[in-house]
C-alpha cells in the first residue's frame, strides 16, 4: 500500500504546470524574435529609401546648379568661368577643336564654397588613360576626399558629389548637314560660338560613412571613368608592354561592387547662343528725331546722334 498518495499526485501535477509554463515562454521568445525580424527589415527599407532619396536630390542639386549658372544672369560671373578656356564647357568651345573630344574634366562638388568650379581643382582624363592636368593643393585632381571634411556638399558631412562633364565624340558631328548650326549664326568652323554643342554631365553621389571599405577604395573607384569604361585606357599588361588594359567597370559600378551607397544622374545639356535684337532708334526715321536710344548708346559707346562717344575713344 503507498503511504503517500497525496504527495505523488501534486508531484505530478507541478510537472505539468513546468512544462506549460516553458511551452508558452518558448512561444512568447518565437513571436518576439519574429516580431524584431520584421522591424528589423521595416528599418531597413526605410533607411534604403531615405538613403536613395538623399542621394537622388543631391545629384539633381548639383545638375540643376549647371543649369542656373547658364540661364540666370545672377550667375554672370560663374557663367564667364565655366564658358571661359579655363572651365568645363569652355574647354571644349576651343576653335573648333575636336581632339579633346571624349575627355572627361572631372570635379568635386563643393556647394559650402563661394564658386562652382575652379580648373585648378579638377583634372582632365583621355580615353588614353592620359592625366591633361591634374590640380588641387594635394594633387588630389577632381576626385573628392572622404577624409576632408571641406569635400562634403553639407555641414553634416554624410554626402559627397562628384562631377564629370564631357562633349561625346558621338555628338561632335550633326545629324544633318548644318543641324548643329543655329539661324542667324555664322558657319565658321573656327567661331566657337557658332554651334549648339552637347554636353554629357554625369553627377555621382554616395555616402562613404555607410561602407566598410578605406577611403583609398573610395578613391581607387572615383578615378574610373564614368561611362565607357571599356574603351579607357587603364594601364599597361605586365606581360606584354605593348598592349593597355583597360577599365572593366564605370564608377559607379565600383562603388557598388565595394558597397558604398551611390547614385548617379546623367545629364544631356545643348548650348545655344541666344540672339537678341535691340532697336536702337526708338521711333524710327520719319517719326521721331532720329536720335539713338540710351541703352544703345550704352552698349555702343556712342552718342545721341551716332558719333563716337568721347570716353569709348
Amino acid at each position: 500500500m503507498n503511504k503517500y498518495p497525496n504527495r505523488q499526485l501534486s508531484t505530478s501535477q507541478g510537472g505539468a504546470t513546468l512544462i506549460v509554463v516553458l511551452m508558452f515562454l518558448l512561444l512568447i521568445i518565437v513571436v518576439g524574435v519574429i516580431a524584431v525580424r520584421n522591424s528589423m527589415t521595416s528599418l531597413r527599407l526605410a533607411t534604403s529609401e531615405q538613403v536613395d532619396t538623399l542621394l537622388l536630390n543631391t545629384s539633381d542639386t548639383a545638375n540643376k546648379n549647371v543649369e542656373n549658372i547658364i540661364n540666370d544672369p545672377d550667375y554672370n560671373s560663374e557663367k564667364a568661368n565655366i564658358l571661359g578656356s579655363l572651365g568645363f564647357f569652355g574647354y571644349f568651345l576651343n576653335t573648333g577643336a575636336t581632339s579633346n573630344r571624349g575627355d572627361q574634366i572631372i570635379f568635386c562638388y563643393r556647394p559650402r564654397q563661394n564658386y562652382f568650379f575652379k580648373m585648378s581643382e579638377a583634372t582632365v582624363i583621355t580615353a588614353s588613360g592620359q592625366s591633361k592636368l591634374i590640380g588641387g593643393a594635394d594633387l588630389s585632381g577632381g576626385f573628392c576626399r572622404p577624409s576632408q571634411a571641406s569635400d562634403f556638399v553639407n555641414a553634416r558631412q554624410n554626402v559627397m558629389t562628384q562631377v564629370s562633364v564631357t562633349r561625346p565624340n558621338t555628338q561632335s558631328l550633326p545629324v544633318t548637314p548644318f543641324g548643329n548650326v543655329p539661324l542667324e549664326m555664322t558657319i565658321n568652323s573656327d567661331d566657337a560660338t557658332s554651334s549648339s554643342p552637347s554636353f554629357r554631365i554625369h553627377s555621382t553621389s554616395f555616402l562613404p560613412a555607410l561602407s566598410n571599405v578605406s577611403d583609398s577604395e573610395i578613391t581607387e573607384c572615383l578615378k574610373k571613368p564614368s561611362e565607357n569604361a571599356a574603351s579607357f585606357v587603364a594601364g599597361v599588361d605586365e606581360d606584354d608592354a605593348t598592349q593597355n588594359t583597360y577599365f572593366g567597370e564605370t564608377r559607379n559600378q565600383c562603388l557598388a561592387k565595394i558597397g558604398v551607397p551611390a547614385k548617379v544622374l546623367v545629364k544631356e545639356a545643348k548650348l545655344e547662343n541666344d540672339v537678341n535684337s535691340e532697336n536702337c532708334i526708338d521711333e524710327g526715321y520719319g517719326e521721331g528725331d532720329g536720335t539713338i536710344s540710351q541703352d544703345c548708346q550704352d552698349l555702343l559707346g556712342l552718342t545721341p546722334n551716332g558719333n563716337i562717344a568721347q570716353s569709348a575713344k
